[in-house]
């Protein structure tokens, strides 16, 4: 009779997880995604962990466990947890969005962009709009503001009221000194999204500030401070403010 190997043995075993062992690692994914949602990373990490553990092959789980590293600030492990994911699943458009994301999120948004260009690959993955609004903010942060502008307005073609792909659009707006076409799209944040706006008004502050408008930099950028409070955007405001004679 011919003797298995370890690598052999490990691969029989990773193919053979029994019904039940699948049906328990999806209750443990469940929970680490619920703990997820309760910015609870360090129990997202131990029930996922148990649900990866018992079935190698759950790509939803090695997803989760990456974005509950990630939140915990374990970049290595987090990493790791999304290659695992792409190892079983390649192609999965939202594991890659996710991994992209984090990416960026550590400064490698050139690593990020050809995460994001594959995630468009993925035809069955039901949020492309939120991959181009990344792969905007990857061009942004790599400094090329003309892609990140095309991506944007991609992302808004498809969802005219997605509020991050409108702030990277205004951002890039910016950054190509097209500053009236920059305010117009962080007026219409402060619309569509007043709840993820701070940072349109921020702009929009600092850029008044530096057209001579001190009155209208003072009432953007004091909108920041008092909601923002003790924070590097609150910092940033008041730096804006101080260049506005505030």
């Amino acid at each position: 009779m011919r003797m298995l190997t370890p690598a052999l043995v490990v691969l029989s075993l990773l193919g053979c997880v029994s019904p039940k062992r699948v049906e328990r690692a999806h209750a443990q994914a469940t929970l680490g995604v619920a703990y997820l949602q309760e910015k609870n990373p360090e129990g997202a990490i131990t029930a996922l962990r148990e649900a990866v553990k018992l079935d190698p092959r759950n790509w939803h789980a090695h997803n989760a466990l990456g974005m509950a590293y990630a939140a915990k600030g374990s970049g290595e492990l987090a990493e790791a947890s999304f290659k695992r994911g792409l190892a079983i699943n390649p192609g999965e458009g939202e594991l890659l969005l996710n991994y992209g994301a984090f990416l960026v999120k550590a400064g490698r948004p050139t690593d990020a962009i050809p995460v994001f260009e594959k995630a468009l690959e993925d035809l069955d993955y039901r949020n492309p709009a939120m991959v181009m609004s990344n792969l905007s903010r990857a061009h942004l942060d790599s400094g090329n503001p003309a892609k990140a502008l095309a991506s944007a307005d991609e992302a808004l073609r498809r969802v005219p009221k997605m509020c991050p792909a409108r702030f990277h659009r205004g951002l890039a707006q910016e950054a190509l000194g097209k500053t009236d076409a920059a305010l117009r799209d962080y007026a219409v944040l402060a619309e569509d999204c007043p709840n993820e706006s701070l940072g349109g008004w921020l702009r929009t502050g600092c850029i008044l500030a530096q057209l001579g408008d001190y009155a209208g930099a003072d009432a953007a950028l004091r909108h920041v401070t008092d909601v923002a409070l003790d924070t590097p955007m609150a910092d940033e405001a008041r730096s804006c403010l101080q260049s506005a004679g505030g």
